[in-house]
C-alpha cells in the first residue's frame, strides 16, 4: 500500500510566489506572478481567455516591467484580431 506523504515544502513553495493586478482587454486578460526560487526571479505572464481554461500565450521575463509591456502588446494583438473576426452589426434606427 502507497501512502501519500503530505509535502512539507508545500507552504513554503507558495510563499515564494506572488501575484500581481490582473490586466484586461476585452475578453482576454494577464495574470502575472513572480518566483522567488530562481535567481534572478522570474516574472510569469500567463494570458487567457475569458471562460476558457486555454493558456493563449505564457513567458516569462526578468522584470515585471518587462512581463507587462509583452502582456499589453499580445492583449491588444488579440483585442483587434477579435474584432477584426467580429460581424458588422446594422446600426439600429429609432
Amino acid at each position: 500500500m502507497i501512502v501519500p506523504m503530505p509535502d512539507t515544502n508545500t507552504e513554503s513553495e507558495v510563499s515564494n510566489v506572488i501575484r500581481y493586478d490582473r490586466l484586461q482587454n476585452g475578453p482576454f486578460f494577464a495574470d502575472f506572478r513572480r518566483d522567488k526560487r530562481l535567481d534572478p526571479e522570474v516574472y510569469h505572464c500567463v494570458i487567457q481567455r475569458e471562460g476558457t481554461t486555454e493558456i493563449l500565450r505564457w513567458s516569462q521575463h526578468r522584470t515585471l516591467n518587462a512581463a507587462i509591456r509583452a502582456a499589453r502588446a499580445e492583449l491588444k494583438r488579440l483585442s483587434i484580431r477579435e474584432q477584426a473576426q467580429l460581424p458588422d452589426t446594422p446600426a439600429q434606427t429609432g
